[in-house]
């Protein structure tokens, strides 16, 4: 078997699967609970998110625990959008499903949503960002690495062009950046980010909202008065501490493990790109290398899929949370503005668990194809 859809999921780490196990067994309590069992598991909350938030560097930052990114994307933009009720909200056409989506909600609802267009080299076009951005604007949210081609966006440049207008708050989807891509900006100087566990070899049902202290969001749940969190309800703690182990075992890793990945996505552009029948999307440079994604027009993305699959090849048409849906795949479309690219898409999404040899098959096999 060859995975290569690891920007849909990762499989949990071993260590971090027995650190779940071992805190479900010994830590069961509710960590809302004032008894001696709860405020153990009380400590281990804090002491998780004390954790992340040293090994992240953000110690003016709290941590607000989610199921998962789409969930802790909609409480930031609803957040900002409900506490405000009207105002300018800028994002971008790459964004993910779960950023999009509540933009189009929102601006059904009247809110006036600017989306940004991306140069031929998949970066956002910063000139018309400048334009846009004025002291209307209550939010802007930008993907760091966009999660179909890969492109890594200009984040320490949106934060300087942002420091004139201080009513503007920041979101990044920081979901494909987190442990694989070193940031060429400070998570301090971010308003919210957001990243879910199992990107990173983590437990699933484990996301966060990470966001400045003081910074107040208009909650869009309601529940029990002994949590003060936007997410009122039961934490999974082990999901949360195991969550801070994969964190404290591959945050470390990023560079190294970025440097195994780009040989291997180099691998795949190098035998691929004279292949007249091929068309590659993912540009050349600011890119991650954990993602490469191509299109063949000859052929459908579901049925390249399923081609590949007979040969025990397992890649993605897209955001696994929008692909089964046969309609255009919304970045590539804005990257090429062609139809036929856009619905003939496949992403194979790397790891520095792949091997050379894995990819020396999948070569082989797209050539035959």
């Amino acid at each position: 078997m060859i995975y290569l859809d690891y920007a849909s999921t990762t499989p949990i780490d071993e260590e971090v699967l027995q650190t779940y196990v071992r805190i479900e067994k010994d830590f069961f309590a509710n960590s809302s609970s004032i008894h001696k069992l709860g405020i153990e598991s009380k400590y281990m909350l804090e002491k998780a998110k004390s954790e992340i938030k040293s090994l992240l560097d953000i110690p003016n930052h709290d941590l607000e625990f989610t199921y998962n990114a789409t969930e802790a994307n909609n409480m930031a933009i609803y957040g900002i959008a409900n506490k405000y009720k009207s105002g300018k909200i800028i994002t971008t056409k790459i964004e993910h499903p779960s950023v999009s989506g509540p933009m189009k909600d929102l601006e059904e609802k009247g809110y006036n949503v600017v989306y940004l267009d991306i140069l031929p080299n998949g970066i956002i076009d910063l000139e018309q960002f400048k334009k846009e951005l004025d002291k209307d604007t209550i939010l802007v949210a930008i993907i760091w690495v966009n999660n179909i081609i890969g492109t890594i966006q200009p984040i320490g440049e949106v934060i300087r062009l942002m420091k004139d207008y201080p009513k503007a708050k920041l979101l990044v989807d920081a979901v494909q950046g987190l442990c694989k891509t070193v940031p060429d900006f400070s998570f301090n100087d971010v308003d919210m980010f957001t990243f879910s566990a199992h990107k990173f070899y983590g437990p699933k049902g484990v996301g966060c909202l990470v966001k400045k202290n003081g910074l107040e969001l208009a909650p869009i749940l309601r529940g029990s008065k002994a949590s003060k969190a936007l997410k009122p309800g039961t934490l999974s703690l082990a999901g949360i501490v195991a969550c801070a182990k994969a964190i404290k075992k591959y945050y470390p890793l990023t560079k190294q493990n970025e440097q195994k990945v780009i040989k291997l996505w180099h691998y795949l552009y190098d035998n691929l790109k004279n292949n007249s029948k091929i068309i590659i999307n993912t540009p050349l440079e600011n890119i991650s290398p954990y993602i490469f994604n191509i299109s063949i027009p000859s052929m459908q993305s579901e049925t390249l899929l399923r081609l590949l699959e007979q040969h025990q090849i397992y890649v993605s048409a897209g955001s696994a949370c929008s692909s089964k849906q046969q309609i255009p795949e919304p970045t590539i479309f804005a990257l090429s503005k062609s139809i036929e690219r856009a619905t003939h898409a496949i992403r194979m999404s790397l790891s520095s668990k792949v091997e050379l040899q894995d990819l020396e098959k999948v070569v082989a096999v797209l050539n035959t194809i």
